[in-house]
């Protein structure tokens, strides 16, 4: 047990460590290097545990393992490994890291306490690659400090779901969702904007309902401030900032910054294959990339799973929700452990309908907290 727990502090340092560079450190330097190697090393050896292990296996687990494995074989056999690795590296780091973290929350070594202090770990971290990343657009591009969009925003979306576990002090939470939102808004990312809300929506909820009948008038206090606060804030963004104006605009004219061309390329060109075995099986990893236009990837997880991996990708992805589904519908779950698994379903998939969920690499920080969260034999939030 205490070896687990060794294992598990050091695989939480070693994201950290991972994922500062760029801000703390230079981007792709040895050491970051020789971190993802070890995070690589870790987690597929307790893949390779779990394959053969008889026990501690849902049926998320079984999900989550066909999807990798699809992926996993597709690059394999249908890659071009120097065009397409980028996009492997970036699945691995987003799907591995779920079988650690799943069997030492079935193990019970994983808890509530460990994953706040990861989320007290990494938001520093976070908040140090958003602005060195608007500095390097800013200086990249001499626009102006208001017009930037920062795509590290979907790392604050991704924390959402953790803030939920602060129990102790409602105080404490609600500052942290705040902080959590104040980015997502400054990041002026629409989807991260939408999906950041459903986690604000899906909080509000777990606040006001799973709280004791003693406590739950200063529940709805709390998250009336809070709302407010958010709301005049959204309101001062909006008000003076014109690139942001501008941006909520166009998605009312229905400018979706070209998807609407990679997606319906990318359909049609599955659905008018001449040869039934694109239709079934896809144009093989990355497949997007033929059939997008453009050379872009489909920024849609449906889409790329439709185009490299056919309705036999479909169906596996769709397999995963489905898993998903049926662990939230658990009647042994205790209510919070359901809305947070509700939490964090729904927004990997509204994530996955306009953006890249399991191929994107800031979907780590979901993928930690999922693992935790579909452990059935640990019924409560703990």
């Amino acid at each position: 047990m205490k070896a687990q727990i060794y294992i598990q502090n050091i695989l939480f340092l070693l994201l950290a460590i991972y994922f500062a560079q760029g801000s703390l450190y230079e981007t792709g330097s040895a050491i970051s290097q020789f971190v993802l190697f070890l995070i690589f090393a870790i987690s597929a050896t307790y893949l390779i545990k779990s394959l053969f292990s008889r026990n501690n296996k849902n049926i998320f687990y079984t999900a989550w393992t066909l999807l990798l494995g699809l992926n996993i074989v597709g690059f394999v056999f249908t890659a071009d490994y120097s065009l397409h690795f980028g996009m492997f590296k970036g699945i691995l780091i987003t799907m591995l890291p779920f079988y650690p973290f799943y069997s030492f929350a079935q193990n019970g070594t994983l808890k509530s306490k460990h994953l706040i202090c990861f989320f007290l770990l990494i938001l520093p971290i976070i908040i140090s690659q958003f602005y060195t990343n608007r500095y390097k657009i800013l200086l990249e591009s001499n626009m102006d400090d208001e017009n930037v969009v920062n795509n590290i925003a979907y790392s604050f979306v991704s924390l959402i779901p953790y803030v939920f576990l602060i129990k102790r002090s409602k105080i404490i939470s609600f500052a942290a969702i705040l902080l959590l939102i104040y980015f997502v808004i400054l990041g002026s990312k629409r989807g991260a904007m939408f999906v950041g809300v459903i986690g604000l929506l899906f909080y509000i909820y777990y606040q006001l309902f799973t709280v004791e009948r003693k406590k739950r008038l200063r529940a709805f206090v709390l998250v009336f401030i809070g709302l407010s606060v958010i709301g005049y804030y959204g309101y001062e963004v909006f008000e003076s900032n014109e690139f942001f104006k501008e941006r909520m605009e166009s998605v009312k004219e229905g400018n979706s910054s070209g998807r609407d061309i990679i997606y319906m390329n990318i359909f049609n060109g599955w659905y008018e294959s001449e040869n039934f075995s694109n239709v079934l099986f896809g144009y093989g990893f990355a497949g997007s990339t033929k059939l997008s236009g453009s050379g872009h990837f489909a920024h849609n997880d449906w889409l790329e799973v439709l185009s490299n991996f056919g309705l036999v990708g479909f169906l596996v992805y769709s397999f995963l929700f489905f898993a998903a589904y049926k662990c939230i519908r658990n009647p042994l779950l205790s209510k919070d452990k359901k809305i947070l698994m509700a939490t964090i379903t729904a927004m990997f998939f509204v994530t996955s309908l306009f953006s890249m969920g399991y191929t994107s690499e800031s979907t780590y920080l979901i993928t930690i907290i999922w693992a935790f969260a579909v452990d059935t034999r640990n019924k409560k939030l703990n």
